[in-house]
């Protein structure tokens, strides 16, 4: 917690203050003033009337001719110790009104100035460079909005060097098959290659591989929106898991050995977009791990009440030291083995975004026996209990939550 004052505590502060010295400063001039404009108009009067004045004052009874000479010079001498005393008063409060609002002045630009350096740094931001950084100011507020503006700051160029990298990793994906295509395009055209439904067919396949990498890209772009997760509804992922294998068995064909285990798993799920996530997963253990063995899909509630889905393979695995680039886009591992696997390297980045956009929790990792895991772990559910544990449970070594 910030020991810093708080800016309304400080401007309370600084207004008491002020009046305080006001008012002080005032009292302490007018009685001086006062005092030295009477001893001023006493000493200037004649001797006989200063004695009859000096007797009074004693409470003795001065001789009549110097009393008749202080009568006389009375209403000079009450002008002199009452009446100019008002005006010196007047002079002395203007002149600390004018002290004390300097100091004001100063004091206040002490406290606004750490608002001022915030203000051009937002007006940094707004123009584009995010490589700002403020100090905090005096007061707790001050330090608060300037520690949001750092972080703030922080955030969007990080957005920026990311939305850089991903602009220009765009453009290199679809550069090379948009260059292929248009070659074979332009040769069937020219007669240089013969139209054939085999060229014709690889052709399309080329560019619904396109095709994807782009609705893929407009669901990454739709991440963290309120149009990404549009409508859940409380059901079992278990049902959901079944007919979303079918379909992925005859998108690929029925040469991939894909089992089930499931178990009883409630949570509130935008069904599409749940599909559409363990499509990804099923295609991405397809292609990595499909030769070395069955492809399992598992549901079911761990020991802390949440739901989860698992799709685990038998296959070599994520190296140790690239396990947290499977989440950058367009991160391949065929760059490190040397195989051309296909796929455009963004189905673990799009679970990712989907699982966030559930509020749930995606890990990928190696199994301790053999292959590879990524599983989605969603929020506790009131009243279920353990019906088995995702693999591996969380504390593996090998685990890696997002």
């Amino acid at each position: 917690m910030s020991k810093r004052p708080s800016l309304f505590i400080l401007a309370a502060a600084l207004v008491s203050f002020t009046q305080v010295i006001t008012i002080a400063l005032l009292f302490i001039s007018v009685d001086w003033y006062i005092d030295h404009a009477e001893l001023s108009a006493i000493e200037a009067l004649p001797a006989d009337a200063r004695s009859a004045w000096a007797s009074l004052n004693k409470g003795e009874l001065p001789e009549m001719k110097a009393l008749k000479a202080l009568v006389a010079l009375y209403p000079q001498l009450e002008a002199q110790t009452e009446g100019a005393p008002v005006v010196g008063v007047l002079g002395f409060g203007f002149a600390l009104i004018v002290f004390t609002s300097v100091i004001g002045v100063v004091l206040a630009y002490r406290i606004v100035a750490p608002l001022t350096r915030l203000t051009a740094a937002a007006e940094q931001i707004r123009q584009g460079d995010f490589r700002v950084e403020v100090e905090p100011g005096a007061t707790k507020e001050v330090e608060a909005l300037a520690t949001t503006i750092n972080r703030l700051a922080s955030e969007l160029l990080a957005l920026e060097t990311r939305l850089k990298f991903n602009s220009r990793a765009v453009a290199h994906e679809l550069r090379t098959p948009l260059t292929v295509l248009q070659g074979n395009l332009q040769a069937m055209a020219d007669g240089v290659l013969e139209v054939s439904e085999e060229r014709v067919r690889a052709l399309l396949l080329q560019a619904q591989s396109m095709s994807g990498v782009v609705d893929q890209l407009n669901t990454l772009s739709m991440a963290g929106t309120a149009h990404f997760i549009t409508a859940t509804t409380s059901t079992d992922l278990a049902l959901h898991v079944s007919d979303t294998l079918s379909l992925f068995q005859a998108s690929v064909g029925s040469t991939i050995d894909c089992r089930m285990d499931l178990s009883p798993a409630p949570a509130n799920i935008d069904p599409p977009r749940f599909r559409q996530a363990l499509l990804a997963l099923l295609d991405n253990a397809r292609r990595y791990a499909g030769d070395f063995g069955p492809i399992e899909v598992l549901t079911g509630v761990d020991d802390a009440g949440r739901s989860f889905i698992s799709v685990t393979d038998h296959g070599p695995g994520l190296p140790s030291d690239v396990a947290h680039s499977s989440f950058d886009m367009f991160w391949r591992s065929e760059a490190l083995n040397g195989r051309d696997l296909g796929g455009s390297g963004l189905g673990l980045t799009v679970v990712k975004a989907i699982a966030e956009g559930h509020k749930a929790r995606f890990q990928v990792g190696n199994r301790a026996e053999a292959g590879a895991y990524a599983t989605i772990l969603f929020e506790t559910q009131e009243g279920h209990r353990l019906t088995r544990s995702p693999q591996p449970v969380d504390g593996d070594p090998g685990s890696k939550p997002v």
